[in-house]
């Protein structure tokens, strides 16, 4: 998962256009194309712009974005209706090792697939495209009704921590220290802790402040049902096809489900509902 552009949160902070719909971190869910272009100053970045734009006509279950430096008035004209990320600093290029424009690279959740450096032709980059299409996408909801993958992982003291050796039920969280919606988030899992064992697994460096938070969830927790883990390398997140974050699985005694994005308390509802809990 090395080449996974799974943190992409970091970059919220650069501009979108109006015409991008959603969030830059959404390059982690489905199959995307990005064409990183100059606009104006670059020749060959003007000529492989078109086969970008037709391409978007043909390929509607890929999504297309082109990422650029600056909003100019000669990009405004070429891009028409696709969608423009403004690429302040270069910071999502460099992510990406993008050195020069134009630059292809095609993603499948969040992961590059493959990528196009210039000098390529309009045959290259539709060939890419086709190989996408046949590349899986992880997707969490096809673990629907299999067994839970297994795993170990060490609590804030260090301590190694089984989760198939927990007691069911339990919320299984998955949190990234630089998701703004994981941390408000929390309130909502340490109030369902009342009820529900939650398991909330951090990624990611945390800072002494943030530790110094979650663990006082941990001891606020009713009859220490809040647990914190520390995940020690991304196999766990490909274990449960993690593209975005937040992430909450429940696992109970008759069943295992799984749900995304915010809500826990919705989300845990909805599980007893299912599950007769």
């Amino acid at each position: 998962m090395g080449g996974r552009v799974f943190l992409l949160i970091l970059f919220l902070g650069a501009s979108v256009w109006p015409s991008f719909p959603q969030a830059i971190f959404d390059v982690a869910r489905g199959r995307w194309a990005l064409l990183f272009v100059v606009i104006p100053g670059c020749p060959a970045c003007e000529e492989a712009l078109p086969w970008f734009t037709r391409a978007a006509q043909a390929f509607p279950e890929i999504r297309f974005l082109l990422v650029a430096p600056a909003a100019t008035p000669e990009l405004t004209s070429l891009a028409g209706d696709l969608p423009v990320y403004i690429d302040h600093g270069g910071l999502f290029g460099a992510s990406l090792g993008v050195k020069r424009a134009p630059t292809a690279i095609f993603l499948a959740a969040g992961t590059p697939i493959s990528r196009l450096d210039w000098p390529f032709d309009e045959a290259s980059f539709e060939k890419g495209l086709k190989e996408l299409l046949a590349h899986p996408v992880p997707d969490p909801f096809a673990l629907l009704g299999l067994p839970a993958p297994a795993f170990s992982a060490p609590n804030l003291d260090g301590q190694t921590v089984s989760v198939a050796e927990l007691s069911k039920p339990l919320l299984l969280a998955f949190f990234n220290p630089r998701c703004p919606a994981c941390w408000e988030d929390l309130p909502s899992l340490a109030e369902l802790s009342k009820d529900v064992l939650i398991v909330l697994l951090a990624f990611g460096e945390l800072t002494a402040g943030e530790r110094a938070h979650l663990r006082a969830l941990c001891e606020k927790a009713s009859s220490q049902k809040f647990v914190v883990l520390m995940a020690t390398s991304f196999e766990v997140l490909e274990a449960y096809q993690v593209v975005r974050t937040p992430l909450i699985f429940s696992w109970t005694e008759r069943g295992w489900w799984s749900g995304a994005k915010r809500g826990a308390k919705v989300w845990w509802r909805r599980c007893k509902e299912s599950f007769g809990h």
